[in-house]
């Protein structure tokens, strides 16, 4: 007789990995799918490559970079480490509290902020000419283990080779370990419905196919959950969509450099609620600048050799609902280009960031601000458009969680967010189960 489990989770970033480990420690039987495998050699250039969909070269068809992972754990491979909470005056508009899941999950991330050994000698230098202009910077909370991390590695962005950030991994070894199966290189294709309910996954692997059932079914694969509901009658998935529009800007400092201290250990939330951009020390490594400095331009090709000595700092910005999801496409898989509100935003802050990498030591000569790109795809599947406030859609027993169901650009890092969901959908999921 085939297995029914209580949950099965599509997607094994920080909101489906959060469900799997939450239901499992109800005692919930779970079944976690991973479409990406699970990449071990972390820390250099080519982890990110293979953790990334299309190596990271996943494109626009307005040919801005977007980065999709695809892998066991998803983005939180390649975050930062940036924690943020959950904006509240976002999640007030929709009636949704997550003021208890934040505190839970701070506390199973170890969430604090960084000894100053830890957050580098660049991003203090930044800090303190930021602040020197009457910009309000300052050290930003991480969930990082300060036991395990290095001074001076900053290789969060290509997998932390150390161990000491928090992934979405842990939780869902922890899932794991409570008796969750998990399914790697496998693609839900299609929902499963009986009676206008749904009861199940069809997926494919390696070719072959097969179908699983569960109680209820939760989507947290991102992009990939737009080309699923569309094939079970949700068509207004992925019509309009965020993608957190951000710009690297860099200059060089004489005997300083952001490459190896820890990313985004200090910043300004300060412009968020008024402009809402946010402004975060970061800046990639010489394989991205590569990638984009070929999509500035050839003029931008001989910045290159300045690829190891840049001081590099990042807006984000809420970028406006605009866009749409091709999720049959292999090629330019959507649509999203910065309105002109989304460029005078990301101006607004790149000016900013001139002005302080400037007073840091930056000669004018030496700065370079990179094409937009988008950080992570969100509101696609939004509360308020395709799901409810429980997160589920109007396919009875079919959920969404993860950065897809957010109601509107957060132009944040999103993943205390995404953990905080994961955590109050658990709860309604085990409450329901109960009941039934």
């Amino acid at each position: 007789m085939e297995q029914v489990y209580d949950v099965i989770v599509a997607g094994s970033g920080p909101g489906g990995a959060t469900v799997a480990r939450e239901m499992s420690l109800r005692n919930r039987t779970v079944l976690l799918i991973e479409r990406g495998g699970n990449w071990p050699f972390m820390g250099n250039t080519l982890s990110m490559a293979m953790i990334l969909k299309n190596f990271g070269l996943t494109l626009s068809r307005e040919l801005n970079v977007v980065v999709i992972p695809s892998n066991y754990g998803g983005a939180s491979l390649i975050c930062c480490g940036c924690a943020v909470l959950p904006p509240k005056a976002v999640f007030d508009e929709v009636g949704i509290d997550l003021t208890r899941e934040a505190q839970e999950a701070r506390s199973d991330m170890a969430i604090d902020v960084l000894p100053d050994e830890l957050v580098g000698r660049t991003n203090l230098r930044l800090l303190e000419s930021a602040n020197d202009l009457g910009y309000q910077w300052t050290k930003m909370e991480k969930f990082i283990k300060t036991d395990r991390c290095v001074a001076k590695c900053g290789d969060c962005m290509l997998g932390c080779p150390k161990d000491a950030k928090w992934t979405a991994r842990e939780f869902g070894e922890e899932a794991i370990r409570n008796g969750a199966d998990l399914l790697l290189h496998t693609t839900v294709t299609d929902v499963i419905r009986e009676n206008g309910k749904a009861v199940g996954v069809k997926t494919r692997s390696f070719g072959r196919e097969k179908s699983y059932y569960g109680k209820r079914i939760v989507l947290s694969g991102g992009v990939s959950n737009v080309g699923i509901l569309r094939r079970a009658g949700i068509e207004e998935a992925g019509r309009s969509f965020a993608v957190d529009f951000l710009q690297f800007v860099g200059g060089v400092i004489p005997g300083m450099n952001t490459t190896r201290d820890q990313p985004m250990s200090v910043g300004t939330l300060e412009h968020y609620e008024s402009d809402g951009i946010t402004i975060l020390p970061v800046f990639p490594n010489w394989a991205m600048q590569s990638i984009m400095a070929l999509l500035k331009g050839p003029r931008s090709l001989p910045r290159l050799k300045d690829a190891f000595r840049f001081t590099g700092i990042m807006v984000k910005i809420r970028d406006e609902l605009e866009g749409e999801i091709y999720p049959d496409k292999f090629l330019f898989p959507f649509s999203k280009a910065p309105t002109d509100q989304d460029r005078k935003r990301l101006d607004k802050g790149v000016g900013i960031i001139k002005k302080v990498l400037k007073k840091a030591g930056a000669p004018d000569d030496s700065i370079i601000a990179f094409n937009p790109s988008g950080a992570h795809p969100s509101a696609s599947c939004r509360i308020g458009m395709v799901v409810d406030t429980n997160l589920e859609t109007r396919i009875e027993n079919l959920y969404c969680c993860d950065a897809s169901v957010l109601p509107t650009s957060l132009g944040l890092p999103v993943v205390w967010t995404a953990v905080s969901l994961g955590k109050r959908l658990s709860k309604y999921l085990d409450r329901g189960l109960q009941a039934s």
